[in-house]
């Protein structure tokens, strides 16, 4: 019996990551080296997105999420923005680092089929909760200002 063949929707990932990067540009607008915003997402969530290396056309942002009590929930991103191509995509995530955007399937890490697909849609559907949810924490009953 043959494999499955997986073959990756190049226009559905660019889709994905252009719309990230929208919602990033929304969160951290400069992007620039050293710029950090903290929020709160929800009792005891805090969210950090942090620029740690900026060129002239790309940012690596660190972004994470830390519960005060519950520690299964933090985890970290790295992302990579292309200012130029107005993209941002996942470089590594819970400190797993260079995930190909077409894997077989079993392999050596486990990974599925389209894990890169799958972060980055994660990162979308993260960042968008975050839009609609995120709170200052300052002041945990008013939305954040964009």
């Amino acid at each position: 019996m043959a494999k499955p063949v997986y073959n990756v929707d190049l226009s559905a990932h660019l889709a994905e990551c252009e719309l990230n990067f929208v919602r990033l540009c929304r969160l951290l607008p400069r992007m620039e080296a050293g710029d950090e915003r903290v929020f709160g997402l929800g009792e005891g969530l805090q969210v950090r997105i942090a620029v740690s290396e900026r060129t002239p056309y790309t940012s690596l942002l660190q972004i994470g999420q830390e519960h005060a009590a519950l520690a299964d929930l933090n985890n970290e991103m790295t992302v990579r923005v292309y200012h130029d191509a107005g993209v941002a995509e996942v470089a590594s995530f819970a400190g797993c680092y260079r995930v190909l955007g077409k894997n077989d399937y079993p392999n050596r890490r486990m990974h599925q089929r389209d894990e890169k697909q799958q972060w980055n849609r994660f990162l979308g559907e993260w960042l968008q909760h975050c839009l609609e949810q995120g709170r200052s924490l300052g002041n945990p009953t008013a939305l954040l200002t964009l």
